[in-house]
């Protein structure tokens, strides 16, 4: 709701806010339209920096790889409009899902069935993984020293060049005491936030649609 007062200091922007509520539906649309259009731009450009609506770098992959995440989201971006709003969405059901659970950050969960549908049925002689190796670190996996003398803590190339899938995932859940494999999972997903405007940004899109109403009205 606007709001009006005496204040000097104000006086010409409210007369603009006034002005932009007047205008003809097809002049509101118009103007929410170059605004939505900024908004996605805006959205678009935190993916390709990856970074937050907080200007923060998001983390990385859980896997360790460098490749850059959710690229593919900008292109599945629209913007719909009305003569009273306008909204930045995914056309995609999926995606916009998918999408939501990155911008909030949530708690997936995933079951063995699902997880080989998702990925296939791991390759039980494939090298072991740089997650496995990581996390045979983290439980203290240690091997022998040169000529038997004492134990050492393995590199994460020696063990993904000297162990396979299969026997890095038996030797994790023997270290972990696990007496069956897992059927279900709990996938932590960190927030990713993309979608929306810093206050920055905020205050450039409110000049811009006042301006514009100032000037087509």
């Amino acid at each position: 709701m606007l709001s009006a007062t005496t204040n000097k200091a104000q006086t010409g922007q409210v007369l603009k806010e006034l002005k932009l509520l007047t205008l003809n539906p097809q002049k509101r649309r118009r103007i929410l339209r170059g605004a939505g259009r900024k908004v996605r731009r805006d959205s678009k450009k935190r993916i390709t920096k990856q970074k937050d609506l907080q200007g923060k770098t998001w983390q990385g992959r859980a896997n360790g790889k460098k490749t850059k995440m959710l690229r593919k989201l900008g292109k599945n971006l629209q913007v719909h409009t009305s003569p009273n709003k306008a909204q930045v969405t995914f056309g995609n059901k999926l995606v916009g899902q998918i999408a939501r659970a990155h911008q909030q950050g949530v708690t997936l969960e995933m079951t063995a069935k699902e997880a080989a549908k998702k990925y296939g049925t791991p390759n039980k002689t494939a090298k072991a993984t740089r997650q496995q190796a990581k996390s045979l670190r983290q439980e203290g996996y240690k091997i022998r020293k040169n000529k038997g003398k004492g134990w050492k803590n393995p590199s994460l190339k020696w063990i993904q060049e000297n162990l396979t899938f299969y026997q890095a995932g038996l030797v994790l859940r023997t270290m972990r005491d696990e007496q069956n494999k897992k059927t279900k999972w709990s996938i932590p997903l960190p927030e990713r936030s993309f979608l929306g405007q810093e206050a920055k940004e905020y205050k450039q899109l409110k000049n811009y649609m006042l301006s514009e109403a100032f000037r087509i009205g």
